[in-house]
């Protein structure tokens, strides 16, 4: 490769440059690079959004979540503690950002304290705290020498003017130390692949102000946080998608794209038609043309067509020999775009198209069983398949936004954030499957609660999730080692 080597001068003048050879591999290099970026970005970023979900729910709920962790262990750093809260007697004092209690909360409860605080808004936020004195007179931080109050101590916390106290602070707080509540840390972690809540009592009833300490329904509410935040997530991403594109008209039929020596192609069927009409019937939408292709197979149907300004009349013969995958008459069909002026005008179709996505994937086990898909055509996409997957469509939405002069391509394509859409959905209808370990599962076990006012055995719930999730990772185990040796393979129009 002439002028590529430049450590040393040479007395001969350098070979020719292959300009288009030289700007290629850089291209290949880069979008290799970008592709696998992409992949580490999304699984991380799909995860964490997942978390994030729980996170939220549990904090509107009032469920106190210990860490919300960036990234899995181990730590890197604490970016900060969020504003706890204690409870002395029947007075609430707020703890201020990034304070760190210096006693163990799960030991310290039920101890007298006495504390200063600041009023601030109507509220009482903590300044200082000590444990109430020993026989010796002497103040006890530490509570874990067992001292035990006696049984005459107020319940109540008593509120005082800060004048009768040499203590800093403008009211004075004495009583029973009844809850505690430090705050959320919030980590950053090494491993970069998403992120974990760290709640407090998650499988303990015993835990006050824990997970399994609330309602069924709070405890419902938080697993179904995680799927739903993915779900969401999904229609963003669909209303930016839509923002970019424009709308499509789903009441108008063209043809995408036209698989090579199919019926389609034989039958003179181009890129670009539009669909009036099938076997006599106007169409109107797209599932309504595959209804009466899959009622007409391997029988002649005749289509109306609007190519340019012509209507051309085609017959073709949809195939029952072929795959839902190569599809009967071999096209692909599509909607026209419109022009959006605003993204608010997109997100009625963007929640229209993730229902849509979540019906597909639904009904996928029931087409396998009645092998409408065939299993091959439906195989588990794993970390192999995934980063393929994020390769090509790299690829080919960086090519799509070549310059004109150096594109095959007439519009850009959105392959990539079409990828990271289908993986959230999957995601979170996948979360929300009644299997344990799952959000889904951890659900099936709340519900009888509601029913019959009685709640499964936290020990025995335990167990079935501890081996479901041994079950489900050796599951995954299996179809990763498949994935790796038989990848999944995706072809793109």
């Amino acid at each position: 490769m002439g002028g590529v080597q430049t450590a040393e001068p040479s007395a001969h003048p350098p070979l020719p440059i292959d300009d288009t050879f030289i700007v290629y591999e850089v291209y290949v290099i880069n979008t290799g690079f970008l592709g696998g970026l992409v992949f580490v970005l999304v699984f991380a970023g799909m995860l964490l959004v997942h978390e994030l979900g729980h996170f939220i729910a549990a904090r509107l709920l009032r469920i106190e979540v210990e860490e919300f962790g960036i990234g899995f262990p181990p730590r890197l750093l604490r970016l900060w503690r969020g504003k706890g809260t204690i409870l002395i007697g029947k007075e609430r004092l707020i703890l201020p950002l990034n304070f760190d209690l210096l006693f163990d909360p799960k030991t310290s409860i039920h101890r007298l304290v006495e504390a200063t605080a600041d009023s601030v808004k109507g509220r009482l936020v903590l300044r200082t705290i000590a444990f109430a004195a020993t026989e010796d007179g002497q103040y006890q931080p530490d509570p874990h020498s067992g001292n035990d109050l006696a049984a005459s101590q107020p319940a109540a916390a008593s509120v005082k003017d800060s004048k009768d106290f040499p203590q800093p602070g403008k009211v004075h707080v004495s009583g029973i130390l009844n809850e505690v509540r430090p705050g959320t840390e919030v980590t950053l972690n090494w491993i970069p692949l998403g992120g974990f809540n760290r709640i407090k009592g998650e499988n303990d009833p015993s835990v006050p102000g824990g997970m399994a300490a609330a309602s069924p329904w709070k405890r419902i509410a938080v697993l179904l946080a995680g799927p739903t935040m993915n779900l969401l997530a999904a229609v963003m991403a669909y209303t930016f998608l839509f923002y970019q594109i424009g709308l499509p008209n789903t009441h108008i039929v063209v043809i995408a794209d036209v698989s090579p020596e199919s019926p389609a192609e034989m039958a003179g069927i181009q890129s670009g038609d539009t669909v009036l009409a099938a076997a006599g019937e106007s169409i109107s939408s797209v599932s309504r043309l595959q209804a009466i292709i899959r009622t007409h197979l391997d029988q002649p149907v005749s289509l109306s067509l609007q190519r340019g300004d012509q209507q051309v009349e085609i017959s073709v013969t949809p195939l029952s020999s072929r795959t839902k995958k190569q599809g009967a008459i071999g096209v692909l069909l599509g909607n026209p775009l419109q022009p959006v002026n605003s993204w608010l005008g997109t997100i009625p179709t963007s929640f229209q198209a993730t229902y849509g996505s979540i019906r597909e994937l639904l009904a996928l086990p029931g087409q396998i069983i009645a092998w409408v898909i065939q299993p091959q055509e439906a195989q588990l996409a794993g970390p192999r398949s995934i980063w393929n997957l994020f390769q090509q469509t790299v690829s080919r939405d960086v090519q799509s936004r070549e310059t004109p002069s150096t594109s095959e391509t007439q519009h850009p394509t959105n392959y990539t954030l079409l990828a990271v859409i289908s993986l959230t959905i999957s995601l979170g209808v996948l979360n929300l499957l009644p299997i344990p370990a799952l959000d889904g599962g951890r659900i099936l076990f709340t519900l009888p609660e509601i029913v019959i006012r009685r709640r499964i055995p936290p020990k025995f719930e335990a167990v079935v999730h501890g081996v479901g999730l041994m079950v489900l990772m050796a599951l995954l185990g299996y179809f990763y080692i498949l994935d790796f040796i038989h990848p999944v393979t995706i072809n793109f129009p």
